[in-house]
């Protein structure tokens, strides 16, 4: 089997899954895998794998075919299964005609609750004093037991009993890649890796690969490591000894071509030398051709009308040179002059299995590459591609999953186009082959497999991802995804650090109050269900002080701070008997990490520390009415200031230990609009539109505001934005925006820039302007809420985040 057949054989086995006489002695699960798997799927949340497949387009497009009948029929007692616990599942035949599937995991309680299981019959088999259960429903029979703690269940009754024997004896390459410690969410494991070079070319190429495997909506990506077996002649051999080197042949790769190959060396020689070993020539002994001592890279590509070979040269005049001997006649097409080339066989004979067969007749120059052609046509195709800035490299699919790849590496297989459904074909048997008439995979232009040499292993790199759903407009505004939760959201989506990747994930939350944890490419991290809605954000903490940040939030009576992976952080979270009205208040007085938190409760305020205590020096305790805004701190001329406001009209201005620092005479119609800071003043804009502007001594002036009910007013450091109705001030630039219902400005500093959003509510279209009031090219884009901007981990860009539908999360992309 290929390796392409296995890659989809795993990715259709994970799509179709949407206990007793225990003793106390613990097996490894690893010990119960059967013998002979040809697939192994080691899984660290069995839930979270479900949801990601679920919402895989790449995965989705095979949901008429008959191996989502198999396994979503035959293998759908899988999706009863709630494993605690990681697990394992294998996919192995015990006879020539019997394919079985096995899955182990954990014993724990509720694992296996096979009431849920309909038309159902159970029964109770005795084997070598082991209780077997086999369950029988109209379309499928399946087996449990469990042995040391560990739960086996496999559609094949000989396999399980094989497997409570202890006949699960491994070959030493499958114990040692499958023992490899990994934190991925999934790792495949995939037995006698094939490499498909060509539709007349499958050649072996290790023995064993362990693939740690993302699943995102819109791409499958994997990293890992492959191994071979000194006693079986691999190809992954004949790199021994060579340094991989940069893989440039995308620059002259045609967009509508259907597959490329690229592989690199250092050490032309003993590569050639290494190929006739592997290839087990009689005569070893042939002359190296000079024509590829300046040659580090040597490619071909598939066209429709035939294959091109490709030379990447590192001293294109000495290449020129060596090639002298093999071109005579030529003509030219768009400035390039096209040669004859008379060794026709050359590269088949000393690149085989490398290169498909292949007898070019006519060569070319484009800068540092060499091209071979066996057509003036395909010729033809080349340049003009080239000419025109229509190759692989200049696409921005190409770029966008190039950044799963290594820059350099011993052998990069390319597919696209027509060519990843038909290489996809291999994996369907001639009776269902058909059946992929139905399946569109036009979204996906592009699939690459990537292998990097190093000592008796080689490193692997795969990405299927598929293509952006483009540039929406001249700005170069890009939609990174589009993901549906699984209930209607509650609230905003907003941007939360990561701190492996520099980057912002997204947090969100449902109106089951389930808390997701989104990636930037679209993967959902973790679920949390929480007792109720969140209040107000969830604010970015770092108690640790390492860089790691935690989530700090509240709901209606529970303050909870939780770590990046969604656990609780001790001693959170914290408890309270009654009602918490406003959201959560944290405070860095400093900039040194060392936070207060507040938890407002009617009247009453609580300061906690990063350890869950209560602040004893801050003694500022109740209110004589309700508090009607979060409170706040802000600091003018290097003092601080802790503002609380209350129903009755009353601003308490207080230092950090709760004592009054401003005498307020005056009360105010508070509205919904934040206390803010201008010019070394306290602002207030009440609810009848005057500006009460409060100095640092008490004094008060009042300015009436002409404006409309829908006023606006906001700043962040020197950005002062106002929205009137549809009228936008940007640091007094007034823009006139389209008649419509606003969301209230908000104002991010990003990556040294300032940027300024509204959405407009009615038509859903989100605006982005500058600190200099001018609209974003690109802008408007759709969009349902008002949005959180942040740094992506492409430093050059920045993300943004937005509802659009009930239940879809949208991520954009600011080139």
């Amino acid at each position: 089997m290929t390796l392409l057949k296995k890659i989809v054989g795993f990715a259709v086995i994970i799509l179709f899954w949407a206990c007793e006489n225990a003793t106390s002695k613990k097996g490894e699960l690893i010990d119960f895998i059967p013998e002979n798997p040809s697939v192994v799927l080691k899984i660290s949340n069995f839930e979270t794998l479900q949801r990601d497949t679920k919402t895989n387009s790449f995965l989705s497009a095979f949901d008429k075919t008959k191996p989502y009948s198999f396994f979503s029929e035959k293998a759908a007692i899988l999706k009863h299964l709630k494993p605690s616990s990681p697990g394992i599942l294998c996919v192995n035949t015990p006879t020539d005609s019997t394919t079985a599937y096995t899955f182990i995991t954990r014993e724990s309680s509720n694992l296996f609750e096979t009431d849920s299981i309909k038309d159902k019959t159970i029964e109770t088999l005795a084997y070598d004093k082991i209780s077997l259960q086999r369950i029988i429903t109209d379309k499928q029979i399946a087996f449990t037991a469990v042995k040391d703690s560990v739960f086996i269940l496999s559609s094949s009754q000989l396999v399980l009993q094989q497997i409570l024997e202890g006949k699960t004896e491994k070959d030493p390459t499958f114990k040692k890649i499958a023992t490899i410690n990994n934190e991925s969410d999934l790792t495949t494991i995939l037995k006698n890796t094939a490499v498909t070079f060509s539709d007349s070319i499958t050649t072996n190429f290790a023995s064993w690969m362990a693939l740690e495997t993302e699943i995102l909506p819109d791409a499958i990506t994997a990293t890992g490591v492959v191994l071979a077996r000194d006693s079986v002649p691999q190809l992954l051999s004949v790199f021994e000894g060579q340094i991989p080197q940069k893989n440039e042949i995308a620059r002259v790769i045609p967009n509508e071509a259907l597959g490329a190959v690229s592989f690199t060396f250092n050490n032309p020689e003993k590569l050639q030398k290494n190929l006739q070993d592997f290839r087990k020539d009689e005569v070893s002994d042939s002359v190296f051709d000079p024509l590829f001592e300046s040659v580090n890279e040597v490619g071909s590509i598939q066209l429709k009308e035939g294959n091109v070979i490709i030379l990447k040269s590192i001293d294109p005049m000495l290449t020129k040179e060596s090639l002298l001997k093999y071109v005579s006649e030529n003509n030219a097409f768009r400035e390039v002059t096209i040669s004859t080339f008379n060794a026709s066989g050359l590269f088949t004979e000393v690149f085989s299995p490398l290169v498909p067969s292949t007898a070019p007749e006519y060569t070319f120059q484009l800068d540092d590459f060499f091209v071979f052609t066996e057509t003036i046509s395909s010729a033809e195709q080349i340049i003009t591609a080239y000419k025109n800035n229509s190759c692989l490299s200049k696409a921005l699919y190409f770029e966008d999953a190039s950044s799963q790849l290594s820059t350099s590496s011993s052998l990069l297989i390319y597919k696209m186009n027509d060519a990843i459904l038909k290489g996809i074909s291999n994996f369907f048997t001639s009776e269902t082959v058909s059946q992929l008439e139905n399946v569109s995979l036009k979204k996906y232009p592009f699939a690459a497999l990537q292998f990097s040499h190093d000592r008796d292993f080689a490193h692997v790199n795969m990405v299927c991802k598929e293509a952006s759903k483009g540039i929406l407009s001249p700005g170069g505004i890009s939609q990174r995804f589009s993901l549906n939760l699984d209930n209607e959201m509650l609230g905003d989506p907003q941007l939360f650090s990561n701190h492996r990747t520099g980057g912002k994930d997204i947090v969100v939350q449902d109106i089951t109050n389930k808390l997701y944890l989104i990636s930037e490419s679209g993967k959902v991290l973790w679920t949390k269900n929480l007792e109720s809605p969140i209040l107000g954000k969830v604010h970015a903490v770092d108690l640790l002080r390492n860089g790691k940040k935690q989530l700090a939030f509240t709901t209606k009576n529970t303050f909870h701070i939780l770590d990046r992976n969604g656990k609780p952080v001790a001693p959170f979270p914290l408890k309270f008997r009654d009602d918490i009205t406003q959201p959560l208040s944290v405070f860095d007085y400093d900039n040194n990490r060392k936070y207060r938190f507040v938890i407002t409760q009617g009247k009453e305020v609580f300061m906690y520390n990063s350890k869950g205590k209560i602040v004893t020096g801050f003694t500022f305790k109740k209110t004589r009415s309700d508090i009607v805004l979060p409170p706040q701190h802000l600091r003018m001329e290097n003092k601080d200031y802790l503002l609380i406001a209350e129903s009755d009209g009353t601003l308490n201005i207080l230092s950090r230990v709760g004592k009054t620092r401003v005498n307020v005479s005056e009360s105010f119609q508070f509205s919904e609009i934040p206390v803010a800071e201008e010019s070394n003043q306290f602002v207030v804009i009440t609810k009848d539109h005057i500006k009460k502007s409060i100095s640092q001594n008490g004094k008060i002036a009042s300015q009436k505001l002409n404006v409309s009910n829908s006023y606006y007013f906001t700043i962040k450091g020197n950005t002062k934005a106002t929205l009137d109705d549809n009228l936008l001030r940007i640091n007094g630039k007034l823009t006139e925006l389209p008649y419509g219902i606003y969301t209230s400005p908000k104002v991010f500093n990003v990556n040294r820039n300032t940027y300024i959003s509204v959405t407009e509510i009615q038509e859903n279209k989100v605006y982005i302007f500058n600190a200099s009031g001018a609209l974003l090219q690109g802008f408007p884009v759709y969009g349902t809420s008002s949005v959180d901007i942040g740094n992506a981990s492409n430093k050059k860009r920045v993300n943004l985040v937005v509802k659009g539908s009930e239940k879809e999360v949208l991520l954009y992309q600011i080139q």
